[in-house]
C-alpha cells in the first residue's frame, strides 16, 4: 500500500512539472518581406526578421520564421505557428514589410500580392487581426510587434481604384480592438508612415534589438526605451504606438535566460613555480586582536570555563569576559603579590 501511495505521488509531481514546463514554452512567428513583385524592394524587412529571429533565440522562444513568402507559404507558416502554440504559455507574432489598412481592418501584404482593385483584397492579403486570434485563443500572452507602416504603393493603388468611402486604403494602420492578455505595438502611431532606415535595420527593428534582450524587464518598460530611441533617431519624425491589456506583468527576456556576471568569481592568474618560490609574502603579520581571538576560541572546555576562581577574560573583540565561580570539589586559590584572590589570566598572558 505504501509503495503505490509513492507511486501515486511520483507520478502527480511528473504531470506538475510538465505543466510548469508547457506554461513556461514561448513561441514566435518572424516574417519579413521585401521583395514584391507588384511594388518594388524594400531593404530591411528581411534583414530585421532575420536580427529578430536570433534575438529571440537566445532570450529562449522557439522561432519560426519566414522571408519573402506568398500568400500560400503565409499561410502554411501561419498553421505552423498555431500547431506549435498549443499548451504554450505566451505566443510573439513579428512582421516586418507591407502592411495596409482597409475600412478599419488591417492586413498583411504578400510579395506575390496583387491588388489593383479593392475586391481582391481578401484574396491576396491576409488579416492581421485573423493571426491574433489564433494567438489570444490558444495563450494567455499575445505579443504582437508590426514594423509594416512603411509608405505603401498597393494603399494609393487601392484608393485610386476604390467605388465607395469604406473601401479605401490610408496610410498606416488601424488600432486593433484587443482583448484582455494582448499586448500590441505598431513602429509608428496609427495612421501615420514608418521609415524603412537606411543601415541594415528599420529604426524600430534597431531600437528592439537593442532594448529586448535586458533581463527581467517589463514590456512597457522596453517600449518606452524603444520609443525613446526611435524618436531620437528619426527626429521626433516617427513616434511607436503600443496597447498594453496584459493582465499580468511579462518580460520578454526572463532573467534566467542570460548569464550575470554579478556572482561569477574573478578568475585567478596562475602563478609560475619560480614566483611562488621566490616571490616575497604579502599576507600581513596577525595583529595582536586577532591572536588573542584564535586562542580564544582554541582553549580547551577546561580551561575556557576553570573551575577554580580564575576569571578569564576575551579579547576586546569578542563578548564580555566570563566568570566562573569555584566549585564545591576543588576551591583553588590564587595568589598575586603575595596575597590571596583572583588572578587575571588575559590574552597578553596567554601569548
Amino acid at each position: 500500500m505504501g509503495r503505490l501511495v509513492v507511486l501515486a505521488l511520483a507520478f502527480l509531481g511528473f504531470l506538475l512539472l510538465r505543466a510548469d514546463a508547457q506554461t513556461a514554452r514561448r513561441v514566435a512567428l518572424v516574417v519579413g518581406n521585401g521583395s514584391y513583385a507588384k511594388a518594388g524592394t524594400l531593404a530591411n524587412p528581411v534583414n530585421d526578421a532575420l536580427d529578430i529571429a536570433d534575438k529571440l533565440r537566445a532570450i529562449g522562444f522557439e522561432v519560426i520564421e519566414g522571408n519573402d513568402l506568398g500568400k500560400r507559404e503565409l499561410e502554411r507558416k501561419i498553421g505552423e505557428f498555431s500547431d506549435a502554440l498549443q499548451g504554450a504559455g505566451a505566443g510573439l507574432f513579428y512582421y516586418a514589410g507591407h502592411g495596409l489598412q482597409v475600412d478599419g481592418r488591417n492586413f498583411i501584404v504578400p510579395v506575390d500580392a496583387r491588388l489593383d482593385m479593392p475586391v481582391k483584397l481578401q484574396l491576396e492579403a491576409v488579416p492581421i487581426d485573423e493571426v491574433l486570434d489564433i494567438m489570444e485563443q490558444q495563450t494567455k500572452v499575445s505579443l504582437v510587434f508590426l514594423d509594416a507602416c512603411r509608405n505603401n504603393p498597393f494603399a494609393r493603388s487601392l484608393s485610386r481604384s476604390a467605388t465607395t468611402r469604406s473601401a479605401t486604403a490610408l496610410a498606416g494602420l488601424a488600432q486593433f480592438q484587443s482583448t484582455r492578455g494582448s499586448f500590441i505595438a505598431f513602429s509608428t502611431a496609427p495612421g501615420a508612415v514608418a521609415m524603412d532606415g537606411t543601415g541594415r535595420n528599420s529604426p524600430f527593428a534597431a531600437a528592439l534589438l537593442r532594448h529586448m534582450a535586458e533581463p527581467g524587464q517589463s514590456i512597457n518598460d522596453m517600449m518606452i526605451a524603444v520609443r525613446r530611441d526611435v524618436v531620437s533617431a528619426t527626429r521626433e519624425a516617427q513616434r511607436p504606438w503600443s496597447r498594453d491589456r496584459c493582465s499580468s506583468v511579462s518580460n520578454l527576456c526572463r532573467a534566467e535566460t542570460v548569464p550575470s556576471n554579478r556572482n561569477r568569481p574573478s578568475p585567478r592568474r596562475p602563478r609560475l613555480r619560480s614566483q611562488r618560490s621566490n616571490a616575497p609574502s604579502a599576507t600581513r603579520a596577525p595583529s595582536s586582536s586577532f591572536c588573542a581571538t584564535t586562542i580564544w576560541r582554541l582553549m580547551p572546555r577546561r580551561c575556557a570555563r576553570p573551575s577554580s576562581g580564575f576569571t578569564v577574560r576575551r579579547p576586546p573583540s569578542t563578548a564580555r569576559a566570563t566568570t566562573a565561580r569555584p566549585s564545591s570539589r576543588s576551591r583553588l586559590t590564587g595568589s598575586r603579590n603575595g596575597r590571596r584572590g583572583r588572578s587575571v589570566l588575559s590574552p597578553a598572558a596567554l601569548r
